[in-house]
C-alpha cells in the first residue's frame, strides 16, 4: 500500500481533497459544516485524530489544528481531554420550541401563558392612553425607557432581592433579546458557557448562531452538581454559566439553598459571567432567593414579564452589574431594537398600580388546578403544581422526537427531549407538557390520556 494510501482504511470523515481551496483550513471547515447539516457526520460522531487527518489530506498538522480549532468556535465540535474531538451533540437537534403545528387539536408543546386578564389589561392600555402627554408613547423617544419606567423595572426586581437601581437596570423586548444582548456583547465565537444537560432551547439556538459553545453539567435534584461545574471550569475554560435557579426549563428542578451557596463560590473563585433567567420566579409562592444575590459582581438577572403577566408586552428586566452596564447598554443600542414605549408603559402601570399581584394569584391558582389533573392521570411522576408544564419520563427505549411524531398524528403537540438537550448526560426519554397551554380542562384531559394512552400501548409492543 503507497504511503499516504488511506482505500481499505476506515475513518469517520473522508473529506474530498480535490475541493480544498485557500485558505485551506477555512474551506476544511466549511465542507465539515456542510456534512454535518446534510447528514454525513452526526451527532457525538468522534472525528479522526488530527494527524492521522493530515496524513490523509497530505497537509500539515497546523492546517489540520486551525481547521478543528474554526469548528469548535461554530460550535460544529468539542474536544475531550484524552479521547479527541466530537460532533456537538445537540448540532443536528430542532431546538425551535415556538408553535410547531397550528392544525393541532391540543397544544402541549408551546407554552401559551394563560389569556385571562386581556381584558385589564385593555382597560389598563385605555387609561394609559387617556393620560396628558400620552401621544409622547409613539415618538421615537428613550428607546430604552424613560427614567419613570427604569425606576418601575427596578422596583420588580427588588422583589425578588436585587440591589436594582436606575444605574443597573435595562428594559428589553423580552427576555430572549435580553439573552441575545448578553451573548452578542460579552461573549465572542469560540467562548464556552456551561448549561445543565437540559435547558431553554431558544437558548442553544442563540448560541449556535453565535458560535459559543455550551457544556453541559451533570446535576441532581438540587441543581447542577458543584463537583461538575467546577470540573468544567478548570479544565474547559468556562466563561459564562446559564441557569434558571427556580424551575429548569424543561425538568422544574430548582437549586436548594445549600447548592445556590456552593454554585455562586465556584462563579467569584473563576469569575464564571452568570446568566440568571428567571422568567418563572414570580409564580412560584415560596421560591429560591436568586444566584445573583451570592454573587452580585458576577451575576445578570433577568425577568421578564411575559410569563408571570401578559405575553404580547415583551418586556424584561434586567440587573446588570456595574463593570458589563456599559458594554450591555451598547450592546442593546447596536442591536438597533425600538422597545415599545406604550408597552413599557402598560408594564410599567400594572405594577405601580399592584395589579400585578392578583394577576399573579390567579395565574398560580390555574397552575395548580392543571397540574392536579395531571397528577391525577400520572400519579407516578413528579409534578410540580406551580409550573406551566411537567417533564414526564418516557419508556426506557422510547425516545421523545418519536413520542413526538406519533402523537402529532392524533393532533397533539408535546416536545421530546432532544429539543432540550445538551451534552452525552441527557437522555432522551422524555417529553415536555405544557399543562397551561390546552384551552380548557376538558382538552388538557383529553390530551393528557392520549399521552397515557399512547405510553402504554408502547410499553406492550416493546
Amino acid at each position: 500500500m503507497p504511503v499516504n494510501s488511506f482505500e481499505n482504511y476506515y475513518m469517520s470523515w473522508k473529506p474530498d481533497k480535490s475541493k480544498l481551496k485557500s485558505p485551506i483550513y477555512v474551506t476544511l471547515a466549511d465542507m465539515m459544516e456542510q456534512d454535518i447539516k446534510n447528514g454525513v457526520l452526526l451527532s457525538n460522531t468522534k472525528l479522526p485524530p488530527q494527524r492521522e487527518l493530515a496524513d490523509f489530506l497530505d497537509l500539515n498538522l497546523t492546517t489540520i489544528t486551525k481547521a478543528y480549532k474554526l469548528c469548535e468556535k461554530r460550535g460544529l465540535i468539542h474536544a475531550v481531554v484524552g479521547k479527541g474531538s466530537f460532533i456537538s451533540p445537540y448540532v443536528h437537534v430542532n431546538t425551535s420550541i415556538v408553535e410547531k403545528n397550528i392544525n393541532s387539536k391540543i397544544e402541549l408543546a408551546t407554552i401559551r401563558p394563560y389569556d385571562i386578564h386581556s381584558t385589564l389589561i385593555r382597560d389598563v392600555s385605555i387609561e394609559v392612553l387617556k393620560r396628558p402627554f400620552s401621544e409622547k408613547l409613539f415618538e421615537y423617544y428613550y428607546p430604552l425607557g424613560d427614567f419613570s419606567q427604569i425606576q418601575i423595572a427596578s422596583k420588580w426586581l427588588k422583589l425578588f432581592g436585587i440591589d436594582a437601581n436606575e444605574n443597573n437596570t435595562l428594559i428589553t423586548a423580552g427576555a430572549q433579546n435580553a439573552l441575545a444582548i448578553i451573548l452578542s456583547s460579552l461573549f465572542e465565537a469560540g467562548d464556552k458557557i456551561a448549561v445543565d444537560c437540559y435547558t431553554y432551547p431558544n437558548f442553544i439556538g442563540l448560541a449556535n448562531l453565535l458560535h459559543i459553545q455550551l457544556i453541559s453539567v451533570m446535576g441532581d435534584e438540587n441543581g447542577m452538581l458543584p463537583e461538575a461545574f467546577e470540573n468544567a471550569c478548570i479544565y474547559q475554560k468556562i466563561k459564562g454559566v446559564y441557569v434558571m435557579p427556580n424551575g429548569n426549563n424543561p425538568t422544574n428542578i430548582a437549586f436548594s439553598e445549600t447548592r445556590r451557596k456552593e454554585i455562586a463560590e465556584i462563579i467569584k473563585k473563576y469569575h464564571v459571567i452568570a446568566i440568571e433567567d428567571d422568567n418563572y420566579t414570580a409564580l412560584i409562592k415560596n421560591a429560591v432567593a436568586p444566584l445573583t444575590l451570592e454573587a452580585p459582581e458576577h451575576g445578570i438577572f433577568i425577568s421578564g414579564i411575559s410569563k408571570p403577566l401578559c405575553p404580547a408586552l415583551r418586556i424584561a428586566y434586567m440587573y446588570v452589574p456595574q463593570k458589563y452596564i456599559s458594554v450591555v447598554e451598547k450592546g442593546a443600542f447596536s442591536q438597533n431594537l425600538k422597545i415599545s414605549s406604550l408597552n413599557m408603559e402598560i408594564a410599567a402601570e400594572l405594577i405601580r398600580s399592584e395589579l400585578y399581584k392578583k394577576m399573579i394569584k390567579e395565574k398560580r391558582e390555574l397552575s395548580i388546578q392543571r397540574n392536579q389533573i395531571y397528577h391525577t392521570i400520572f400519579p407516578y411522576a413528579t409534578v410540580f403544581l406551580e409550573s406551566y408544564c411537567q417533564w414526564l419520563e418516557l419508556p426506557e427505549n422510547c425516545s421523545g422526537v418519536l413520542c413526538e411524531r406519533e402523537l402529532i398524528k392524533k393532533g397533539i403537540n408535546v416536545f421530546g427531549a432532544e429539543r432540550f438537550s445538551v451534552g452525552e448526560y441527557a437522555k432522551n426519554n422524555y417529553i415536555r407538557i405544557a399543562t397551561c397551554s390546552p384551552e380548557n380542562t376538558e382538552q388538557l384531559k383529553e390530551g393528557l390520556t392520549e399521552i397515557k394512552n399512547f405510553i402504554s400501548h408502547y410499553s406492550k409492543r416493546h
